[in-house]
């Protein structure tokens, strides 16, 4: 485990306030569950904020991001976040985030991505950007999170 950053912990909790995710935040139209191997497993994070999902759900659950719709991917991906920096990991997890936290070239990962991230507030922009600006310290996440920071 990487130090804890209560800084950061603090910023995302005030931008991203902890509420239960709901079955409605879970499946909403634009989520696309059918492809999501780990489907089965989403009443696990159903019910809790994100504050209370362990690093273990998230590791279990790295491709999450990738498959979940708006509404969710703004629940979650504060916790997603804090883990990156708070842990050390040589899995996909960090790779899954990292990807689904950039702005691609193509015209459907844009038009997600923008779907994702519009109605952000420029308080969670910014909290969003400071984290990948840390992972950029992660030798291991170094590149990829130096394009994905220009995303923001």
């Amino acid at each position: 485990m990487r130090k804890q950053n209560p800084e950061l912990r603090a910023a995302l909790i005030a931008a991203f306030p902890p509420l239960p995710i709901t079955r409605a935040t879970i499946h909403t139209a634009d989520a696309r569950w059918a492809d999501y191997e780990e489907r089965d497993a989403l009443p696990l994070i159903e019910g809790k904020s994100w504050v209370e999902l362990a690093p273990e759900i998230l590791e279990r659950h790295a491709a999450l991001l990738v498959y979940a719709g708006g509404a969710l991917y703004r629940a979650i991906v504060p916790a997603y976040l804090l883990v990156i920096v708070e842990h050390e990991y040589s899995t996909s997890l960090p790779f899954h985030v990292v990807s689904e936290l950039t702005c691609t070239d193509s015209n459907v990962d844009r038009e997600v991505f923008n779907e994702r991230v519009g109605p952000m507030t420029a308080e969670q922009r910014d909290v969003v950007r400071r984290a990948i600006a840390i992972f950029a310290e992660q030798a291991l996440l170094r590149e990829v999170a130096s394009v994905a920071i220009r995303s923001w």
